[in-house]
């Protein structure tokens, strides 16, 4: 049974959970929150996933985000990472930081992205350092309600929406909203903890194909439809034929473009050639997780190429009709059709808007 450690939903509301070794009160250290703010907007610059909500306690870090088509743990990487090397300049200490690597939780919006959001702002109440989420300033909660400096790369486009004249009204909404949440305890479900009511739901929901690190919640039909992208990559990677080579990639690809795949390892630039090597690239190393020294040698060019190749990819992502012939490509080279049947993938809008939290009125 595959275990997917790590679910990715392009457009997905995730919660984000980071803690530090020993629980060590490291967000205690003169100038820690400020510092940990400034670099996961940094990160969030240089990465498509949107923040819409956060909380810095002592030991550890929420974060709620809609992730975009860069992996989660990239961003994490950006933010923790450095965060780690600034703690242990501070302390003069080495070793690590960071318990482990992030804990998520992948939410359906309409049922669980308010909540959420209250949640894991009245985590300082939770904690017993304030008695309302709006006397902390460790949480984006003050930022909501216009009683602090709003970061310029917080979403709070998810909460507020487009009209401006709506804005004072939601704020209040948004704090009765939030207190009424104070008495609510800590829920494992929303802290990345998988119970054994929700492994036998997803066990019978999947039949039985699927193993979770860590939660997926909402209605059935959400959690189907996250996890087959899971599925497909799977797929891809284990009953693909064996003896399959980049060469049999190269001629299902560029025929699939109206191209001759000898054209492929071709001196040619034009734009077409040029997306149908990267294309070969990208499911050859991203799908199939082969060797780009493989890639580079049925392609004839230089390994350093198919490395540009994928970076090009990461920035100028696939459009959907190239998900959908890419996804065409793999069907054809596989060995049997997945017993989950035709694959919707959740990753083809490749641009999401930005989600809209279905407000409590």
């Amino acid at each position: 049974m595959p275990r997917y450690a790590r679910i990715h939903v392009t457009g997905g509301l995730f919660h984000v959970i980071s803690r530090f070794h020993d629980r060590r009160y490291y967000l205690d250290i003169e100038d820690a929150r400020a510092t940990y703010l400034r670099l996961l907007g940094q990160a969030s610059a240089s990465h498509d996933a949107r923040i819409v909500a956060y909380c810095l306690m002592s030991s550890h870090v929420h974060i709620v985000l809609q992730l975009g088509n860069d992996p989660l743990g990239a961003l994490m990487k950006r933010v923790n990472s450095p965060f780690g090397n600034w703690v242990n300049a501070k302390r003069s200490g080495l070793g690590a930081v960071m318990a482990d690597r992030p804990k998520s939780v992948l939410v359906h919006t309409e049922t669980h992205g308010m909540s959420l959001v209250r949640y894991v702002h009245n985590n300082p109440v939770r904690a017993g350092v304030v008695e309302r989420a709006s006397e902390s300033g460790w949480s984006s909660h003050r930022a909501y309600l216009g009683l602090e400096e709003c970061p310029p790369w917080l979403a709070t486009e998810a909460i507020f929406g487009g009209d401006i004249t709506e804005h004072e009204a939601i704020r209040r909404e948004l704090a009765d909203y939030v207190d009424e949440g104070r008495a609510e305890g800590r829920r494992p479900d929303l802290s990345g903890e998988m119970s054994s009511k929700l492994t036998r739901r997803i066990h019978k929901l999947m039949g039985g194909e699927v193993s979770l690190s860590y939660p997926v919640l909402g209605p059935d039909s959400f959690v189907v439809e996250s996890l087959k992208e899971q599925v497909r990559r799977h797929r891809d990677r284990t009953i693909v034929k064996n003896d399959v080579t980049v060469e049999r990639l190269i001629e299902k690809v560029f025929e699939a473009m109206g191209l001759a795949p000898e054209l492929a390892r071709s001196r040619s630039r034009r734009p077409d050639i040029a997306r149908g090597r990267a294309l070969v690239a990208w499911l050859w190393v991203e799908r199939l997780g082969r060797p780009q020294v493989m890639a580079a040698e049925g392609l004839m060019v230089k390994r350093a190429a198919i490395s540009i190749m994928l970076r090009k990819m990461r920035i100028k992502k696939p459009t959907k009709s190239e998900m959908v012939l890419m996804d065409s490509v793999m069907e054809k080279i596989t060995v049997e059709e997945s017993r989950s049947g035709p694959v919707n993938d959740a990753s083809t809008e490749k641009e999401p808007n930005i989600l809209i939290l279905k407000r409590k009125r």
